[in-house]
């Protein structure tokens, strides 16, 4: 009974972060949004509690990530499958001094800032009791977990061009744990905490005895907004107002990163449509309730959901993308040496059409919400394809697992950028 009651009381302290992105309110003012107000979770009184609790959990779930079987795992590639680049191409002979003439291999330091799928929550699961694991080696942008063979994430993919590289996730972690390294997701986090993250994330790196702050090329990818779709939007006064907010915030995050981190290039990542994942049809009982909190703005019917309200919803957050796209190209981060943010639009079309099925359950975990091993592995490969694909060619969705997978060439080596592929 004891037990039981422990279990229960620490599941609504978990699920206040990943619902209300630790800014639960105790009254709302006429002015302000919910994701715009700081209460007494945010206090750093609270931190001790909250960590001894993430961690007490972390002991209880275990290390899920270490699993080598199970439906949610990409298959291995052979060893007799080489690596489909010439890796000579991807590392300059000497260092460059401009992120246009950046090659693969030439960068030494990874990090990433975002949500629940940045940190990889529940990659592994099995199990309901699962997602409270963040499976960080695994992560799709940020995750160095074994290789490239068994975990082809982004940073897995750049190891093979520089086997030095260091910040990504060494497995299993909370944001607090020491493996992991650079990346600074949240459960429950949204647009409002990525100026604060940045701070945090700029701190770390600089810090770290392994980076040479001002001669490293660093590679940062941000992916933000889905808890602000799924939990959030129905909850503010005026819902319109989102991109707007999301844009002054972007422009905040990546003003402060331009000005605080030397020879930076930054991956900017809009998340998947909410509607093509919390709208499946003939979802498993399991899906269709943990919908119910994960993305209650959608699904359920404590805001009154209906189809008009996923239809401006669906707007907003088609906006919210727009400005994404138009805060990544604006002048003011164009014609810099050290500096550059790409947009890169890999999730704008991602499909459960997959592998031979109308619905790929195996691409997602066992909330279908998140992503399974295999849908990061699809993820991490489809975010390094768009790094090497032209402005206005860049492919739109995901797909199986080396198909079209690209490489640096002696005609186009280097990661592209707005100025270095002749975007206007």
């Amino acid at each position: 009974m004891i037990l039981r009651c422990s279990l229960a009381c620490l599941l609504v302290l978990f699920l206040l972060p990943a619902t209300y992105g630790g800014r639960t309110t105790v009254r709302q003012t006429r002015h302000v949004d919910v994701t715009d107000q700081r209460t007494l979770l945010d206090s750093a009184g609270m931190r001790p509690m909250f960590h001894f609790l993430r961690s007490w959990m972390f002991n209880i779930v275990g290390r899920t990530g270490q699993r080598t079987s199970g439906s949610f795992l990409q298959r291995r590639i052979p060893p007799e499958v080489p690596f489909p680049c010439n890796v000579t191409l991807g590392r300059s002979a000497k260092v460059p001094t401009s992120v246009h003439k950046l090659r693969p291999g030439d960068i030494n330091v990874i990090a990433a800032m975002g949500d629940s799928l940045t940190a990889a929550t529940g990659a592994a699961a099995s199990g309901f009791i699962d997602l409270y694991q963040e499976n960080r080696g695994l992560a799709w942008s940020i995750g160095g977990q074994w290789d490239w063979r068994n975990v082809t994430t982004l940073p897995n993919i750049l190891k093979v061009f520089n086997p030095k590289l260091v910040g990504y996730s060494l497995g299993d972690a909370y944001p607090f744990h020491r493996d992991s390294q650079f990346n600074m997701a949240e459960i429950g986090a949204v647009s409002y905490d990525i100026p604060y993250m940045a701070r945090a994330m700029v701190q770390r790196i600089r810090r770290d005895p392994r980076v040479d702050w001002k001669r490293d090329w660093k590679l940062v990818t941000i992916a933000i907004g889905g808890n602000d779709i799924c939990s959030f939007v129905c909850t503010m006064r005026y819902p319109e107002q989102l991109p707007a907010k999301h844009r002054l915030r972007l422009q905040r995050t990546l003003r402060y990163l331009r000005d605080s981190m030397p020879r930076t290039f930054v991956n900017l990542v809009s998340v998947p449509s909410v509607a093509k994942v919390v709208m499946l049809q003939r979802k498993p009982f399991a899906c269709e309730s943990l919908h119910h909190g994960e993305c209650s703005c959608w699904i359920g019917k404590l805001y009154n959901q209906s189809e008009a309200s996923r239809d401006r919803w669906a707007r907003i957050q088609d906006e919210y993308i727009r400005v994404e796209k138009e805060v990544a190209e604006s002048r003011e981060f164009r014609g810099l040496d050290e500096f550059a943010v790409v947009y890169q639009p890999w999730s704008l079309n991602v499909t459960m059409k997959m592998n031979g099925k109308d619905i790929d359950y195996s691409l997602l975990s066992y909330d279908c919400f998140h992503m399974s091993q295999k849908g990061n592995a699809f993820a991490g490969t489809a975010l390094w394809n768009n790094m090497l694909e032209p402005v206005g060619k860049k492919t739109p969705n995901w797909r199986p697992l080396l198909k079209n997978f690209k490489c640096p060439t002696k005609e186009s080596p280097y990661l592209i950028t707005y100025d270095n592929s002749g975007h206007s």
